[in-house]
């Protein structure tokens, strides 16, 4: 069964990211760095390589519960469809409150947060790990007896539908603002504000937030990002910083039982001799400061250039994927997560970014090679990786002079 319903979607997601684009254009909106929106789309295509390992493995541990121990046969019709919808939401709901106020699981969910931009690139800037680690809260649904075609129908429904409310663009719409999650909601989400932290936890409804108290309604503008900013472009930082942080964080405590504690307490939290919880600090619009470095706006062009081919690698590893033996493959996702990576650092100048740039690309026909295609076509798409290779080494020298 192919579950990957997002890279069906993606050529509708660019799409509406252009559109976006011309409208931020049209009325001289502040609303993207070119920075931020790579690093958004890297994270995104991180999650698309890990998916090809993770989703598979959670669809296979969901369908295995619900043929061995559901308690119903519950077909698939349109009516079940939307009762599963219903439940899927409702479980959203717990799964998303869940990685804000739990510290672990925040450390999952929290790349989703660390953009300070909030435009479509965003929706897709999606955690490597957060549906490996919250999964359990979805597998009731298999022992009550809901098929995983069914499950992974409405899945992607309440997924692709929060796409479009992660824009500036949209504002408040009327009486479906009392059920819907919309852009105006969503926002308020994303906010740093202390009024709106871990609030509107919704996918597709709002209803829950409204029903369990973490509903706030959009006032004072939002200012987007996280207490404590992340101030990299680094999609794998990105992913796992946190994690390091709680670390850190835990050493300063003399007890184990705090240490230990810490993972399950919320964000923020000390124990009482340390000063007890964080409160966040007030923040506004018009003061917040957003991360950003001062580099050669050629930088553009070429990491431009970079994130092009790895997006038709990766679509090209993704619909071929099946065919690769599994080192192969394992081989391949590396590389590609090594490349989004790469290019999201050298935002950040960093000297050892460009140094390992060089080496992966001198690396990518070796890469190539791994690929599963007759001789003829490997033929062609070697070649292609030689010209490809020592023009992007060529113009990295010229780049590089500018650093």
């Amino acid at each position: 069964m192919n579950f990957n319903y997002i890279v069906f979607a993606i050529p509708v997601f660019f799409v509406l990211i252009g559109l976006e684009l011309l409208v931020n254009k049209i009325r001289q909106g502040k609303a993207y760095r070119f920075n931020d929106a790579i690093a958004n789309l890297n994270i995104g295509i991180g999650e698309q390589i890990f998916s090809v390992f993770l989703k598979a493995v959670l669809v296979m541990v969901y369908d295995y519960i619900y043929r061995h121990w559901a308690l119903l046969e519950i077909p698939n019709t349109f009516l079940n469809g939307v009762i599963l919808l219903f439940a899927f939401d409702f479980i959203y709901y717990w799964a998303h409150r869940m990685g804000h106020e739990i510290n672990f699981f925040w450390g999952g969910h929290i790349v989703h947060h660390s953009s300070e931009e909030y435009n479509l690139t965003v929706a897709l800037r999606q955690p490597w790990f957060y549906s490996f680690m919250s999964f359990f809260l979805f597998l009731p649904l298999a022992w009550i007896g809901f098929s995983v075609k069914l499950l992974v129908i409405v899945a992607g429904l309440d997924v692709l539908y929060q796409f479009w409310i992660h824009t500036k663009y949209i504002g408040k719409l009327g009486p479906l603002e009392w059920i819907f999650n919309t852009p105006s909601h969503h926002r308020v989400h994303h906010g740093v504000n202390p009024q709106y932290i871990d609030k509107n936890h919704g996918g597709v409804l709002i209803i829950w937030d409204r029903l369990f108290g973490t509903f706030e309604e959009e006032k004072e503008e939002v200012v987007y990002g996280i207490t404590t900013p992340l101030k990299s472009w680094n999609p794998a930082w990105a992913n796992v910083h946190y994690f390091v942080d709680l670390v850190n964080i835990s050493k300063q405590f003399p007890k184990w039982t705090d240490k230990i504690k810490l993972w399950f307490m919320p964000p923020g939290w000390k124990p009482k001799e340390l000063g007890g919880r964080e409160k966040p600090k007030p923040v506004t619009y018009k003061t917040f400061k957003r991360f950003d470095f001062l580099y050669p706006k050629k930088l553009n062009s070429y990491v431009l250039a970079q994130f092009i081919v790895l997006a038709i690698l990766v679509t090209g590893y993704l619909s071929l994927e099946p065919k690769f033996i599994k080192w192969q493959s394992a081989v391949f996702a590396l590389y590609l997560i090594f490349t989004l990576s790469i290019i999201g650092v050298m935002f950040e100048k960093k000297r050892w970014a460009f140094s390992l740039e060089y080496i992966r690309l001198i690396a990518m026909p070796l890469v190539i090679i791994l690929i599963p295609l007759s001789v003829g076509w490997l033929t062609v798409f070697l070649v292609i990786a030689f010209l490809l290779m020592a023009a992007s080494l060529l113009w990295l020298m010229q780049i590089r002079k500018l650093v």
